[in-house]
């Protein structure tokens, strides 16, 4: 089976993001990874994707069979404006201790993931 690896060229160019929702709310936890890359089973087009300028979220690209990201380098949180700190330190301090279960336990909905990639991309066609 073939398959198509695709990979940043440089370090710290992977942002994926987990996307939560409740009562018209959404809170957002990003993670920066130094290494990593995705698999399709299907050729990728990157089409107009210029790596001086734009960012791709590689689950538009096609269906990702497998991925593996390595060496988190940082982590932030993106709440709305009209949450207060405490209720954001709050979620970030459930989150550190049960992950999505725990803002799931809060009635947050896991939403939509995202994986962006920017900068030269490598693919690597692999039989």
């Amino acid at each position: 089976m073939t398959t198509y690896n695709l990979s940043p060229e440089y370090k710290k160019s992977i942002v994926e993001k987990q996307i939560f929702y409740k009562d018209g709310k959404t809170i957002c936890y990003s993670i920066g990874w130094r290494w990593g890359h995705v698999i399709f089973d299907e050729p990728i087009d990157l089409g107009d994707y210029n790596p001086e300028t734009d960012q791709i979220n590689v689950y538009e690209l096609g269906d990702v069979v497998d991925h593996e990201f390595s060496d988190g380098c940082w982590a932030e949180w993106e709440f709305p404006d009209d949450m207060d700190e405490e209720e954001q330190e709050r979620l970030q301090e459930i989150y550190e201790e049960e992950y999505e279960e725990g803002l799931e336990g809060e009635g947050w909905v896991s939403y939509d993931s995202e994986v962006w990639f920017s900068g030269p991309l490598l693919i690597e066609k692999e039989d």
